[in-house]
Parts: structure tokens; sequence; C-alpha cells
């Protein structure tokens, strides 16, 4: 696997189990950390958007993928 499948695989792992941890801790507490969730999903979204830049740089600059 390329390196960017498998930090966009992770990435998603992580937010799957954060917001499932969120979703019990709602229904346990009633109540969740706002700030925690806005922050640590706009951090994923922050990398998912630099490593669509890296591929854009890559495919304008010509680069040819590796197929093993």
């Amino acid at each position: 696997m390329k390196t960017s499948n498998i930090i966009l695989a992770l990435l998603g792992l992580f937010l799957l189990a954060f917001i499932t941890a969120m979703a019990v801790i709602f229904c346990v507490k009633g109540a969740v950390p706002d700030t925690l969730i806005q922050y640590t999903l706009g951090a994923g979204g922050v990398e998912a958007l630099l490593l669509a830049g890296i591929k854009i740089s890559k495919v304008i600059a010509g680069e040819k993928e590796d197929s093993i």
C-alpha cells in the first residue's frame, strides 16, 4: 500500500473511534466536549487537505505512480 493510503485509512479509523467514543460519552453523561470535537475533526480535515495538496502537486509535476 502507498503511504498516503495508509495515512487515510488510519485517519478514518481514528475518526470512527473518536465519533463512537463521543456518542458513548453523550449517552452516559448527557453532554460532550464540543471544543474537543471541533478541533479533532478540524485537524483531520487539515490532514486530508494536505494529503490532497501533495497528490495534486505530484500530478501537476507529472510524476508517475508506482504500480507495486
